[in-house]
């Protein structure tokens, strides 16, 4: 259970991230919520977090090895000796062209690297017998059958979690169960703006007609830090959107 354990959520301020804190203080979790630049948000999922538990904010760049290990010394210096969980949900889509280097260098930089940075430091910073758990975010199109041509850098970017994922489980275990979730098209601030034709398109992509809610995915996270016997799983919760090919 989660109760009394203490988790870092990155990319809370919104979103999945948020969602995630949200639920895993309704267990009495303590939680760790960390953003980049949306103060404000941040400070919105703590107030809701503090409903039900306990918790703090913590900014860095998660693309910086360097602000990375600062920000696991400040955790401790606020009197944090443990970390149980890591959910690593920082990292927003950018679309470009396959031959725009700049796209490819921040994806892969902004999702998969900021992940390895926050896991490197977060395998270091306890070294007791207590189980712990990874959840890493990944995206339906980090699935090899899947993918998007026009988000191929985010793809890979995403692909890359998925292989990160299942070497750390083969890696770590038993002391470390590591996991991710793929998501679909999940309704975040990323798709603000969205166009309502746009917008049912994709509803018509998925087999439940509809966008995924951020707690729908976060229950799913939240079960992984629960349970003590799955670990390498790339769970995909995409409304059977994978489907679309499939007769």
């Amino acid at each position: 259970m989660l109760n009394n354990k203490t988790i870092l959520v990155t990319g809370a301020s919104s979103g999945i991230g948020k969602a995630v804190a949200i639920e895993a203080a309704r267990q009495e979790t303590i939680v760790l919520i960390h953003y980049r630049k949306n103060q404000s948000g941040a400070q919105e999922t703590l107030k809701e977090v503090k409903q039900y538990s306990k918790g703090g904010i913590f900014s860095t760049d998660l693309t910086k090895p360097d602000e990375v290990k600062k920000l696991f010394e400040e955790i401790r210096s606020k009197g944090y000796e443990a970390l149980d969980g890591l959910v690593n949900c920082a990292g927003e889509a950018t679309s470009g062209e396959f031959d725009d280097l700049q796209v490819w260098d921040h994806q892969l930089s902004n999702i998969f690297l900021s992940q390895v940075y926050t896991t490197n430091e977060f395998i270091k910073f306890c070294n007791s017998d207590a189980l712990r758990k990874i959840v890493n975010i990944s995206s339906v199109y980090g699935i090899l059958e899947m993918g998007n041509p026009d988000f191929p850098q985010y793809s890979a970017a995403k692909a890359a979690v998925n292989s990160f994922t299942m070497n750390l489980a083969k890696k770590f275990a038993p002391s470390i169960l590591v996991n991710a979730v793929a998501p679909g098209y999940t309704w975040t601030p990323a798709w603000e703006g969205t166009s309502e034709e746009e917008k049912k398109a994709c509803e018509n992509l998925t087999k439940i007609g509809r966008f995924i809610r951020p707690e729908e995915i976060a229950t799913v996270v939240v079960e992984l830090l629960n349970n003590d016997a799955i670990t390498g799983e790339v769970i995909r919760v995409d409304g059977g959107l994978h489907l679309l090919n499939l007769r």
